[in-house]
């Protein structure tokens, strides 16, 4: 069971980076870092696992490939967005966190414009 693993790998990484920290605090920012790794890792199978049961309700729907792609890929952005912040400020620089945050956002609204235009497209076509 992933979130078994997932648990595991968390408390055993914390644990060390916390007795890390007092003797070697980049080595502990390293190892949070690894460990944060290891469990994306473990949930790539889940995540396209769901990816695919998702494509396939879409598919069923009717929901063309490019709405569905730009849904996943504005999705991936949060979350990897996410990720890439919270590294940075749990190394302590909040700075360059809170400048992922912003070139993330800015991402994803640039991965949701056509989108946007094509429903600004419609709704002209409507009036």
């Amino acid at each position: 069971m992933e979130i078994g693993k997932i648990i595991a790998i968390g408390l055993v990484g914390t644990i060390f980076a916390v007795l890390l920290k007092r003797e070697n605090p980049q080595l502990a920012m390293l190892l949070a870092a690894v460990t944060g790794i290891l469990i994306f890792g473990i949930i790539c199978v889940p995540l396209g696992r769901l990816i695919g049961l998702l494509r396939e309700t879409a598919e069923t729907a009717g929901v063309g490939d490019g709405y569905f792609a730009v849904v996943l890929k504005v999705i991936g952005i949060a979350y990897l967005t996410q990720f890439g912040a919270q590294l940075c400020a749990d190394a302590g620089e909040g700075t360059v966190a809170a400048k992922i945050e912003l070139a993330g956002k800015i991402l994803m609204m640039t991965a949701a414009a056509p989108v946007l235009i094509g429903l600004l497209e419609l709704v002209m076509g409507l009036v």
